[in-house]
């Protein structure tokens, strides 16, 4: 225990162990020992006299003292420097450099980082039956040989680029890793961070990072990330947004759009219309955004109401984006006029969306049953809110709607009763507006 206390440099600890008849020598040694912390405000060249004086002084007493225990002269070896007794005591020590680092206490204090991989020479040999990757990669770190150090992590490491990539980027920016193309087109670095974010792109949980590992790749790592990104599982609502404003950060506009029309299909095959539309709107997809936009109408002239469209109060400019979307957002707006009680607003915005025609043809029969409310003393009471030009227009859908043959026979009944509301109401405005 006494004999692993200096190997492992615990000076302090060494001096409070027990020696038994040896110890009052061993102990006045390890407390006049010179330690560079205590030189603060002193040259180096001082701190290297005052402890070359006090291993002579070691070595002194052990050329005359004899020692009862076999242990304190082991530990006075130690403090000499002497090699031999090291090795003999290597089972102490866990690794060669932990070795390596009690010999240079107390044989090269102040020993200098280029002269690091000539005093491991004398250690590695005798670990050399224990040595592992990491011990190899550790001796060329020594020597300076950036390459060797990065072409061991990648031989010794392939399930794992995690050391080599870390390693790489430390040694670029510390300006020590030349930067010449290899013959795969880049940099040794780059090289290395390619391979290193291929495995990230495809962790559920690091994805993320394995895109901004790619954009730091200047050469070639956006021709990678274009190709990974189709291959990403868009397994939630949640990552396929991330992807696609990823995709959208990096000027990766394409596969963006790619990312929305995955996500559209996704929904509209789980019935959820409202959020393929907008997926498809951040596709601009326009085709889906219109072949969509009359699945809702469809489904509302099937039901009577829509669900979960309160997006579109919020959609702005992008319902230009699609004819069939913008009568989608405004015969919407017209049922929340209604629902206010705002009648007038409701049958001016109805005619102009009968007039436009931009909703699907087997669409108007619905705008004009739409009407009835507003006519012949239905929501309004007795009062006219629709005049005798906007009665018109919709007389005159009705019967374009005939000639066209646009009506099934199921319509007739709701014919009859569309055409007597607009001829009453017809009469009912001719009273109540001036002549």
């Amino acid at each position: 225990e006494r004999v692993g206390l200096i190997l492992d440099c615990r000076i302090s600890s060494g001096i409070n162990a027990e020696y038994g008849p040896d110890g009052d020598e061993l102990v006045s040694l390890l407390e006049q020992m010179p330690l560079l912390e205590n030189f603060s405000g002193h040259s180096l060249s001082e701190f290297k006299i005052s402890w070359s004086m006090w291993q002579d002084k070691c070595k002194q007493v052990l050329e005359t003292t004899h020692f009862v225990m076999d242990e304190s002269s082991d530990i006075l070896e130690i403090m000499c420097g002497k090699l031999e007794c090291f090795v003999k005591h290597k089972d102490l020590c866990q690794t060669w450099y932990h070795l390596l680092t009690s010999h240079l206490l107390y044989t090269n204090p102040t020993v200098s980082v280029m002269s690091l991989h000539h005093a491991a020479t004398e250690m590695v040999p005798v670990y050399r039956d224990h040595m592992t990757p990491l011990d190899e990669i550790l001796l060329s770190a020594m020597e300076f040989d950036a390459h060797q150090v990065l072409t061991l992590c990648i031989s010794q490491f392939q399930n794992s680029w995690w050391l080599a990539a870390h390693l790489a980027d430390v040694l670029h920016h510390a300006k020590q890793l030349d930067c010449t193309e290899l013959q795969y087109g880049c940099s040794l670095r780059e090289y290395v961070l390619l391979h290193y974010a291929s495995d990230l792109i495809f962790s559920d949980e690091f994805w993320s990072l394995g895109v901004d590992y790619f954009i730091e790749c200047k050469q070639m790592g956006k021709g990678y990330l274009e190709l990974a990104i189709p291959r990403i599982p868009l397994d939630s609502e949640k990552k396929a947004t991330r992807v696609y404003n990823a995709c959208q950060k990096h000027g990766l506009m394409d596969l963006a759009a790619s990312v929305g029309k995955v996500m559209a299909a996704k929904a509209r095959q789980s019935g959820n219309l409202g959020l393929s539309l907008i997926w498809s709107l951040q596709a601009k997809d326009l085709l889906s955004v219109t072949s969509i936009s009359e699945e809702i109408l469809d489904s509302y002239i099937e039901t009577g109401g829509f669900s979960n469209l309160e997006f579109l109060d919020q959609l702005g400019s992008n319902k230009l984006l699609s004819n069939r979307l913008l009568f989608l957002g405004k015969y919407r707006e017209f049922h929340n006029l209604i629902k206010m009680g705002e009648y007038r607003s409701a049958a001016d915005l109805l005619v102009s969306l009968v007039e436009s025609n931009m909703g699907p043809p087997r669409f108007q029969i619905t705008l004009l049953l739409d009407s009835l409310p507003l006519i012949n003393g239905g929501l309004c009471g007795d009062k006219v809110v629709m005049t005798s030009g906007q009665t018109h227009a919709l007389m005159k859908a009705l019967e374009d709607m005939q000639i066209k043959k646009l009506l099934k026979e199921s319509d007739t009944q709701k014919v009859e009763t569309i055409r007597l509301a607009l001829v009453t109401n017809l009469a009912s405005s001719f009273l109540d507006e001036p002549w």
